[in-house]
């Protein structure tokens, strides 16, 4: 399996609310990774529960799953599994009343690529020399840089990047955005929360990729990277490569 996947809490925060999972199942390699939305109850319990329920449903269910134009719906079904997995703990344990938590999943079968989002963790793709941003934040920043009234390096730095209006842990339907691409052989798949995105820019991210057949790595110098950038925030990437597809 070519993946990994590395977590650190970082200078400032007390606990870690960030979590991933990758494995693979069949012939897709599965990559998770969900940040507890700081300031609310219990943020590392949500994103804790939120991956943990998205990689076992994924190991039962998605062989199962042969179109991929049914993996879409598919992916919504383990999205609102996961959210239901929230609200059900938070009735267990009323302390935890409110947790919520961002969720991103990554499949990569081969070339193919199918991305499930909500909140503002990321997908990036490594094409090349190119770095590719996959999906849209679903905070007031995404909606300033989506209508172009602001920059991504502006976004950085408005007030508005910590004010979500999308997030698992809601008593409603969850409807993550879903994004589906074809990419080639040797790409990079890059799921990360903001505490490392932010805090760098595109050429220091893609600086830290030149060795990218070492996963972990690359995965060391993008947490340092964004050490040395003065994050404030858990920074945790995975990452995957676009390999032939193998049925193990």
């Amino acid at each position: 399996m070519l993946a990994y996947g590395m977590s650190e809490k970082g200078p400032v925060r007390d606990m870690n609310e960030d979590s991933f999972g990758y494995e693979q199942v069949g012939q897709c390699l599965c990559m998770a990774v969900a940040d507890g939305v700081g300031g609310e109850a219990c943020g590392e319990i949500a994103s804790r529960i939120a991956v943990d329920s998205v990689m076992e449903t994924l190991k039962d269910s998605l062989p199962f799953v042969k179109d991929r134009d049914a993996l879409g719906s598919y992916l919504k079904t383990v999205f609102n599994k996961a959210n239901i997995n929230i609200l059900h703990d938070c009735l267990e344990h009323r302390e935890r009343m409110g947790m919520c938590t961002t969720l991103t999943i990554a499949i990569l079968k081969g070339t193919e690529l199918t991305i499930a989002h909500i909140g503002d963790t990321r997908c990036y793709m490594l094409h090349g020399s190119e770095l590719i941003k996959l999906t849209e934040d679903h905070n007031e920043t995404g909606r300033l840089v989506k209508k172009g009234l602001i920059s991504e390096d502006e976004a950085k730095y408005h007030p508005g990047r910590n004010r979500l209006f999308k997030v698992l842990g809601e008593n409603q339907y969850q409807n993550p955005d879903i994004y589906s691409y074809n990419i080639s052989y040797g790409d990079l798949v890059f799921l990360c929360s903001d505490g490392l995105y932010s805090f760098m820019s595109n050429e220091q991210f893609k600086a830290c990729t030149r060795e990218r057949n070492n996963l972990e790595g690359v995965c060391s110098k993008l947490i340092a990277q964004a050490l040395e950038g003065n994050s404030t925030d858990n920074i945790t990437v995975t990452i995957g490569r676009s390999e032939p597809a193998v049925e193990l």
